[in-house]
């Protein structure tokens, strides 16, 4: 094995790391009743946003990307949730939503949660616990994105959920498990307005139809008009628990061109934007808007299929990672936003050891290419069309290459043929931003690294990962687990099958005017704290 890497505190951060935290508390209880992060009148104007990718569904149970969790975020409401981060608690502390108060059963399997009196859907429906049973049935049943973050990918992990009564809930879970708490806070994760799914298919197709499109939830905000490809609007729920939006709308226009999204802010005809380039973010700074930037857990990464040859000999992939340049991509595509690391958890998430990238060694990379006894190869390299950073950087590491004798054949693919190329193994290599919204390395590593997982699409398996997955995934004691996700850290980047490029930081272009912004650890804004001014 490798020597371990020297640990870094990353390039820049312009604003604290805001990541989610784990561990179960015994017994929580409301201080007060009306949580209120929100608070502070509402603005008389609409606040709007550009986001540069479309959605795809903002069915709870359904919703997959960072956009489609965003809606959901702002529509609907979990049991549990993150507070203000600080400087002192920058994981933020986990606290009531939903639910006003829980207890823990002495052997840590049973929790009891007593729901928010008053609380009412956008229908004006109450909140009961019928709700929030049949809801979290329906995520299992569906078995979408949302079942994996709710079970992380065990589906015997929940045993029983329960309405003990009209105002309490009782989830049984399978063992101890110092991420339960923290999953139930992760967008999605919520109570679907049963009443009002009835009157439009219930659970049914229709009614999966209908949720995709519509929202039924708790939240700040209720969908009022959804065009996932051009504008979603979301009006105020002046009602909200959890005090008055300070805004009394949210226009999220979807531009996917980055020429038409730039003029959009420039003009002042957004007041935020999601996805501006990188290049163009100091020029931006210069006219006077604000960069609202965090660190995030989202990274884009080389995929190296460990079951096509000659891939499949560890000795070739250290050898195409050796000769990497990372720090030399870093300055050239970041611009100054991204974090360099090494091996599979970035900086932004909890219990990464922070690995710093070795330089590139081309020496080094020839004499593990013919220590394997390989001559000169080709190298079919994926890319998704549309990601130019990714394009580009495909070009770095064809140039990177030619002097091991790589000729390196690049593929830039439409959305649909990249998944299939990619999800269905059939890529030798590809680039790609890839993370996880539960920002926990036994979420993330569950699917990217372990043995004969669907999503593991490097093929990757090595059983001395699987067994410290398995170790670190129910350890309580966060020194054990800082410990365990290095070792298998050093493991990852000696073999070689995902090997990081950078991680860009969660960078918002937002008028000088805009107030209110929170970074969140899964990067899903919050709309009801911000002020358009």
């Amino acid at each position: 094995m490798t020597a371990p890497r020297r640990r870094h505190a990353g390039l820049r951060v312009r604003t604290g790391a805001i990541l989610l935290a784990t561990g179960a508390a015994l017994t929580v209880a409301a201080c007060g009743s009306s949580g209120g992060s929100a608070g502070g009148g509402a603005s008389d104007r609409t606040l709007d946003v550009v986001f540069a990718s479309g959605i795809s569904s903002i069915d709870p149970a359904i919703a997959c990307s960072q956009h489609d969790y965003a809606i959901v975020k702002n529509s609907y409401d979990t049991l549990v949730r993150y507070g203000t981060p600080s400087a002192e608690d920058p994981l933020g502390e986990l606290q009531p939503g939903l639910a006003e108060s829980w207890e823990v059963s002495p052997d840590r399997r049973t929790y009891t949660f007593h729901l928010r009196r008053g609380v009412r859907f956008s229908s004006g429906n109450p909140l009961t616990a019928t709700d929030v049973v049949k809801s979290f049935e329906r995520i299992r049943d569906r078995q979408g994105c949302q079942d994996y973050v709710l079970t992380l990918g065990n589906p015997k992990s929940i045993q029983r959920i329960e309405a003990v009564d009209e105002s309490t809930v009782r989830f049984r879970i399978a063992r101890p498990d110092p991420l339960f708490l923290g999953v139930l806070a992760q967008t999605g994760n919520s109570p679907v307005d049963w009443r009002e799914l009835e009157r439009h298919g219930g659970d049914s197709r229709a009614g999966d139809d209908w949720l995709a499109r519509n929202s039924a939830g708790t939240g700040a905000y209720a969908v009022t008009s959804y065009d996932p490809d051009n504008q979603i609007t979301l009006a105020a729920n002046r009602s909200w628990w959890g005090g008055a939006p300070r805004n009394d709308e949210v226009a999220v226009k979807i531009v996917g061109d980055t020429t038409t999204l730039e003029t959009l802010v420039r003009s002042g005809e957004s007041d935020m934007a999601w996805g501006v380039p990188f290049r163009d973010l100091s020029s931006m700074e210069q006219q006077g808007f604000q960069l609202l930037e965090n660190p995030s857990q989202f990274y884009i990464y080389l995929g190296l299929n460990t079951a096509k040859a000659p891939l499949d000999d560890t000795r070739v992939r250290q050898a195409l990672a050796a000769a990497l340049p990372r720090e030399e991509i870093a300055e050239r595509f970041g611009y100054g936003h991204v974090e360099l690391f090494d091996g599979p958890l970035p900086p932004a998430m909890p219990h990464s050891p922070r690995l710093s990238p070795p330089a590139p060694d081309v020496a080094r990379a020839k004499a593990l290419l013919a220590e394997a006894g390989v001559g000169d190869f080709g190298v079919e390299l994926a890319v998704k069309s549309g990601e130019s950073v990714q394009a580009e950087i495909a070009t770095v590491l064809q140039a990177a290459w030619a002097p091991l004798g790589v000729d390196v054949r690049i593929e830039k693919l439409g959305p649909s043929a990249f998944t299939d190329r990619v999800s269905n193994f059939k890529a030798q290599a590809y680039l790609i931003s890839d993370g996880a919204p539960l920002s926990d390395p036994a979420y993330f590593l569950g699917f990217l690294v372990k043995c004969g997982n669907a999503f593991n699409w490097t093929k990757y398996c090595n059983r001395e990962v699987d067994g410290l997955l398995a170790k670190g995934r129910f350890d309580f004691d966060p020194g054990n687990r800082d410990r365990v996700y290095a070792q298998l850290s050093d493991l990852v980047v000696d073999d070689a099958a995902v090997v990081p490029i950078f991680a860009p930081n969660n960078v918002v272009v937002a008028r000088r005017a805009v107030t209110g912004y929170q970074p969140t650890g899964d990067q899903q804004p919050l709309f009801s704290t911000i002020s358009a001014g």
